[in-house]
């Protein structure tokens, strides 16, 4: 819905809050009046920027995340949420936003309430900051010196990955995870080569970065998840082929399409905020931009995760996969230690999409642990009760910069011998997880329960 469209079904007492707000003289009995005063001064540009103004000082982030936002029909908890991040209680900010003029109360047919901004008001939300924003990047007219420009290589490897393992006979670990000749071969098959050699903490970007490099640990992860590679029970990696036929059936783009949408569905639950990142990318990095200004633009919704701080998650997990997945492209010059950021035309085609459906962030729960191939749980949001739960059939390990607990065959059949619930504990650990329950991990669990003489549906299947 439009601005007009809204005030028409507003309520008189909120087209007199508004207007009272706006500082109109009108009559404030009527409604026409009241609808064509305050439509006559948003729409002036000069007023408009006045508000908008006022708008950014008294709202901030909560008005740039709805700018960004694909919707603009909010259930009543998430413009809360929304509002709650700019300092205002429930009441006071719902009141304050209403009167002001950029969100509306609707019912719809079943007396059901939702909140609204007017898609024109939205439009001129993102257009006002995307001009501020402009104003603080730096940009250049000609090309940097070296470029790296990855393209479709994702797609390529991918496809070579799906080959190895249809034409090769591959192993796993009692993890799941395929053995290191074989990732160092894959490596040396690959466009785009990775170091194998991985530090001691990962986890969080993924079902498989724990075990392999980020690249290829997306590559198999979407695969994985696209059911056309199977961790078979007898420790083999296979390809189903009508999975993978279905899957080359479709365009290159589409492939290539939905490798990004997967990206930011397993991106997005270490970094909530990544959606509103690649938007603000979308709008600004049309031409060579610099990284670091960049950043300081998108800076306020990155925070640290763990051991990523905040610039490692932008360099990271950010811009160095936008790379891979050839939505973006960086150079640099050799006499400057500057890098330089830009939207390739095959990412603002993969970004623009209809297609890209992604799952709202307002709606997306937040991860909270990692079940790891060792048997450890690693809390990452601290929750007591979630802990309490935890330490049914667990034990704490350690409890310095990360929580982390061990599962064990004693602390299973403790938990069972106490009458715990053992499926709801496991569903804790499915629904909270960073990544499903490692292959081995659930194949042991449906052993030391099966010992205790209880059915765990869907253990080791």
């Amino acid at each position: 819905m439009r601005l007009s469209e809204c005030l028409n079904h507003a309520s008189i007492s909120t087209l007199q809050a508004i207007a009272q707000n706006l500082q109109l003289s009108c009559t404030m009995y009527s409604k026409l009046d009241l609808v064509q005063s305050i439509l006559e001064s948003l729409r002036n540009p000069l007023s408009l920027a006045e508000q908008l103004d006022q708008w950014h000082e008294e709202w901030g982030v909560s008005l740039r995340r709805i700018a960004l936002h694909r919707r603009n029909v909010f259930a009543k908890e998430e413009i809360e949420h929304l509002l709650a991040s700019a300092g205002h209680d429930t009441v006071n900010g719902l009141q304050k936003a209403l009167a002001q003029g950029w969100l509306f109360l609707q019912n719809d047919s079943s007396r059901r309430r939702y909140y609204i901004v007017p898609k024109d008001i939205q439009m001129a939300l993102r257009d006002d900051f995307q001009r501020r924003w402009r104003a603080q990047v730096r940009v250049r007219t000609d090309d940097p010196l070296v470029q790296v420009d990855e393209g479709m290589a994702a797609l390529h490897d991918l496809h070579t990955l799906l080959q190895y393992v249809q034409q090769r006979e591959v192993r796993l670990t009692a993890s799941g995870a395929m053995y290191k000749r074989h990732v160092q071969q894959l490596m040396e098959l690959f466009e785009v080569e990775e170091s194998i050699e991985l530090p001691q903490w990962r986890f969080g970007y993924g079902r498989r970065t724990y075990d392999y490099p980020d690249r290829l640990a997306l590559l198999y992860d979407f695969a994985y998840d696209e059911g056309i590679v199977i961790e078979r029970q007898d420790e083999r990696l296979t390809v189903d082929p009508a999975r993978l036929s279905d899957f080359l059936t479709l365009g290159r783009k589409t492939q290539l399409r939905r490798l990004l949408q997967f990206y930011v569905r397993t991106y997005r639950r270490p970094i909530p905020r990544l959606y509103d990142i690649m938007e603000t990318i979308r709008l600004l990095a049309d031409a060579w931009t610099s990284n670091t200004s960049l950043y300081a633009i998108c800076a306020p919704q990155i925070q640290a995760f763990y051991y990523d701080q905040p610039t490692d998650v932008w360099d990271q997990r950010v811009v160095k996969m936008l790379v891979h997945l050839g939505v973006a492209r960086i150079g640099y010059d050799d006499d400057s230690g500057e890098r330089w950021f830009q939207i390739t035309k095959l990412g603002q085609e993969l970004l623009t999409q209809d297609e890209a459906d992604l799952p709202d962030e307002l709606t997306y729960q937040q991860a909270a642990l990692v079940v790891q191939p060792n048997f450890e749980i690693v809390v990452m949001v601290p929750d007591a009760r979630m802990e309490a739960q935890i330490a049914e059939f667990a034990e704490l390990k350690s409890s310095g910069a990360l929580r982390v607990y061990r599962i064990l065959d004693r602390t299973v059949e403790r938990g069972l011998s106490l009458g715990r619930d053992f499926e709801a504990w496991r569903a804790l650990l499915a629904t909270r997880g960073m990544a499903p329950i490692p292959v081995n991990v659930d194949r042991m669990l449906a052993e030391w329960v099966g010992r205790g003489g209880v059915q765990a549906a869907g253990l080791g299947s």
